[in-house]
C-alpha cells in the first residue's frame, strides 16, 4: 500500500449510521481505518455537543456549521493530507483555513437539484403546509445562509465527489474542478444479512407485503401513495404495506394516506440498520416514488434482500440501473406505470419471481463498500500526486525578476 492518508470527514449532521448522509461517511471511515489510513471527523455533534429538538435552532446550527467547522479545520490542518467534507460545510479558501491538502466537496444529493424540486414541489402540490410568516422569514435566511455556502464551496474545493453522472454534469457547468464519480454500496456483513433473511419465493408471494424505505416527506414520494395503494388493493385486496424509518408516526402516514387501512399498514419510525434483514425479509416487492435522490442505499438494500424494487426514473436509482435494467424504472410521477409494475410482480408465479430475485441481488453485487473505498482512495492520491506537481509551477509562475 501507498503512504497512509490522513482523512477528515466533514459533515452537518450527527455521526450516526441510521442517516442516509452520514451513514456513507461512516462506511468509507470503517473501510479506510481497515485499510490503515487515519481518520478524523467534524460533525453537527462535535461543533454542537449540545442536543436539541427545537426546529428553528438546528437550522441555525446548519447554517453557522461552516463557521465551527473551519475553526476545527485552522486548529488541525497540519493533521490532514485530504478533506473530505459535504459541499457548503467548508465554504473557505484553504489558506484562510491554512489547509495544504486536498479539498474534496462531497455530495450526498446535489444541492442545485434539490432546489429545483423545491420549486417544483411547490407547483405541483400548492397546499403544503407554509407556516407563519416568521417562520418562513427565519427558514428562508438560513436557507439562503446554506445556498450562499454552497454556491461559495463550488469556487474552493480541488475536487469533487458524487454519486452519479447527472450530478457531475452539472458541477462541470459550475465549477472548473475536476469531478470524480463514485456510488455508494453495502459491505460484505451487511449482503450476507440481508440474503440470508430472505424468505422464499412462496413464502414472499403468499404475503404479498410492499415494502418501501425511507422518511415520509413528500420528495420521498409521500404525496404518491394514496393513489399507489387504491390501486394496487383495487385488484389485489389481500395486498400489505410497510412503511420502514418514515421518521414520522404511523398516525401522521395515515392521514396522508386518507385511509383507514391500519390492519393492511405496517409503519415503523425508525430501525437499527442490523433489524433491517428480517423486517424485510418476507416483502415481495419494493416501491420507490423519491422524486430526487443522490443515490438511493435503500433500494440497494432491497435489491440486496432480492427484492425486485421499482423507482422513478431519478439519477440516483438510475445510476444503480443501468440501461440493461431499465425494466426497474418508471417515469417520475407515474403513480400508474408504479403500481401496475408492482402488480405485475405480484402475479408472478415462483420461477419467474425466483429469477427476477437472483438479478437483484446481482445488481446489488455490483456496489461494494469494500472496493468503493479503495476506489476513493486511488483517487485521492491521484489527485494529491497532481496537486503537488502543480504546486512548483504555480510558484514558479508568481516569482519577478
Amino acid at each position: 500500500m501507498d503512504k497512509p492518508l490522513r482523512i477528515l470527514a466533514i459533515v452537518n449532521l450527527p455521526w450516526d449510521p441510521r442517516l442516509g448522509a452520514a451513514r456513507v461517511w461512516f462506511e468509507l471511515a470503517e473501510q479506510w481505518k481497515g485499510a490503515g489510513h487515519k481518520i478524523d471527523k467534524f460533525c453537527l455533534s462535535d461543533a454542537f455537543p449540545k442536543a436539541t429538538r427545537s426546529r428553528a435552532l438546528s437550522a441555525w446550527r446548519h447554517a453557522v456549521f461552516p463557521y465551527r467547522a473551519a475553526r476545527y479545520v485552522r486548529c488541525n490542518a497540519g493533521k490532514f493530507d485530504v478533506i473530505d467534507c459535504l459541499i457548503g460545510t467548508l465554504p473557505f479558501s484553504k489558506k484562510s483555513l491554512r489547509f495544504d491538502g486536498l479539498l474534496v466537496g462531497r455530495s450526498i444529493g446535489l444541492y442545485l437539484a434539490y432546489e429545483e424540486f423545491m420549486r417544483f414541489s411547490r407547483r405541483q402540490w400548492p397546499d403544503q403546509p407554509r407556516g407563519k410568516f416568521l417562520g418562513r422569514l427565519f427558514y428562508t435566511f438560513t436557507s439562503w445562509l446554506l445556498r450562499r455556502s454552497a454556491d461559495r464551496a463550488l469556487t474552493h474545493c480541488d475536487l469533487f465527489n458524487v454519486p452519479n453522472e447527472d450530478e457531475k454534469q452539472s458541477l462541470e457547468k459550475c465549477s472548473a474542478a475536476p469531478t470524480i464519480v463514485l456510488p455508494y454500496g453495502l459491505n460484505e456483513a451487511e449482503r450476507a444479512a440481508l440474503a440470508g433473511a430472505a424468505q422464499s419465493a412462496s413464502a414472499r408471494l403468499a404475503q404479498k407485503e410492499i415494502c418501501f424505505l425511507g422518511m415520509w416527506s413528500v420528495r420521498k414520494g409521500s404525496r404518491d401513495w394514496q393513489e399507489i395503494i387504491r390501486a394496487i388493493l383495487n385488484s389485489v385486496p389481500s395486498a400489505r404495506f410497510a412503511f420502514l424509518g418514515t421518521m414520522s408516526d404511523e398516525q401522521t402516514v395515515l392521514r396522508d394516506l386518507g385511509l383507514s387501512l391500519r390492519e393492511s399498514i405496517r409503519c415503523l419510525t425508525s430501525y437499527d440498520p442490523k433489524e433491517l434483514p428480517q423486517l424485510i425479509g418476507g416483502s415481495v416487492v419494493g416501491l420507490f416514488p423519491s422524486y430526487i435522490e443522490g443515490f438511493g442505499l435503500s433500494v440497494l438494500e432491497q435489491l440486496a434482500a432480492g427484492i425486485p424494487t421499482i423507482a422513478y426514473d431519478v439519477p440516483g436509482p438510475r445510476h444503480i440501473f443501468s440501461a440493461t435494467d431499465a425494466q426497474f424504472l418508471v417515469p417520475v410521477g407515474n403513480v400508474k406505470a408504479m403500481s401496475n409494475r408492482a402488480l405485475e410482480i405480484l402475479r408472478m408465479n415462483e420461477s419467474d419471481y425466483s429469477g427476477l430475485s437472483a438479478e437483484c441481488r446481482q445488481i446489488a453485487a455490483q456496489f461494494r463498500w469494500e472496493q468503493i473505498a479503495a476506489d476513493t482512495i486511488r483517487e485521492y492520491t491521484v489527485a494529491l500526486a497532481r496537486q503537488k506537481s502543480q504546486k512548483p509551477a504555480r510558484e514558479g509562475q508568481t516569482v519577478s525578476v
